[in-house]
């Protein structure tokens, strides 16, 4: 299936939220309160040397606070570090032995214009691993062309994405990886369910959403320019998941289908934390409910249930 006709399919997944985007179910009575998006914690004052938090200490802190997916924290003085928690940007394939990054955003907009842009710089070296795996693997030339088209891609989209961040005083983490292992292809095919078909599927849907939604025209033009390539990519996933099926045993593939399976109920609890309506509405994101409804809509469509998908599972 070529990337304009997923994009016809991710279209159709974004119409069964929106119901939900329009009745504002933020708002709903049974929807609950709005999570924190930051609190203050009572630390040591000889924590870190009085001075910054580096990402185990970080979480270490903050987990007391929060359960959410992605935790960052910012000292605010000797005594007191600012916790934050926002729901986690997926904006794509994550390299193996990424780092997680430790940022001083303080909303949930800021977090989340940081952890969007140094996801899409994160995804330029999962592009290259993915190149250079496929390539040892003796992947066709169609597919290691599309891997350096998209390594491309993702450097584009973080000078937009850092661009957007650096507008509203947002400063993007630096990317830290440990040295990638050489992998088998069952692993190649497990990591490419998860970062691929799955989370890499759902950004593009998300991408598309900011598009057309946000209300804030910097991220609309920005994601305008972003959401296209997603879809590409998300197709790249797809294609690599497909010739690398007959080349596993039926074991092998049956790991594959858990992974994906086991990707979207991950995906699914990390949406269920949502920025308060103001913010979601400037970077034209979800509600948890409309994100729950899509998510749901996704993962039938990725076990076949429709064949509108066939050609991608």
């Amino acid at each position: 299936m070529r990337a304009a006709s997923l994009q016809r399919v991710l279209q159709a997944v974004l119409l069964v939220g929106t119901p939900f985007a329009l009745a504002d179910c933020s708002s709903c009575p049974d929807n609950g309160a709005s999570p924190p998006v930051s609190k203050s914690h009572a630390v040591s004052p000889d924590l870190a040397g009085g001075g910054p938090l580096d990402a185990q200490q970080c979480e270490q802190v903050c987990r007391l606070d929060f359960e959410g997916p992605v935790v960052t924290c910012v000292r605010e003085s000797a005594e007191s570090v600012l916790c934050l928690t926002q729901p986690a940007a997926c904006e794509g394939r994550r390299p193996i032995g990424l780092k997680r990054a430790v940022h001083g955003a303080r909303t949930g907009f800021d977090c989340h214009l940081a952890e969007s842009a140094w996801l899409e710089a994160a995804s330029v070296d999962a592009f290259r691993i993915l190149r250079r795996e496929l390539r040892a693997a003796g992947a066709p030339r169609r597919l290691l062309r599309a891997a350096s088209r998209s390594a491309r891609d993702e450097r584009r989209h973080a000078r937009i994405a850092g661009a957007l961040a650096r507008r509203f005083g947002v400063t993007v983490p630096v990317v830290e990886t440990d040295a990638a292992p050489r992998r088998s292809l069952a692993e190649l095919a497990l990591e490419n369910a998860v970062e691929g078909c799955v989370r890499e599927t759902w950004g593009a849907l998300i991408a598309l959403r900011q598009a057309s939604r946000a209300s804030d025209s910097g991220v609309r033009t920005a994601m305008r320019r972003i959401a296209p390539d997603e879809a590409r990519h998300a197709e790249l996933a797809w294609a690599i998941d497909r010739w690398l099926s007959p080349r596993l045993n039926a074991e092998q593939r049956r790991e594959v289908r858990r992974a994906r399976r086991a990707a979207l109920a991950e995906l699914a609890s990390e949406l269920r934390l949502e920025l308060p309506a103001t913010e979601r509405t400037r970077l034209g994101l979800p509600g948890r409910d409309e994100a729950a409804v899509m998510c749901a809509e996704l993962g039938r469509l990725i076990a076949r249930e429709n064949p509108k998908f066939a050609d991608l599972a």
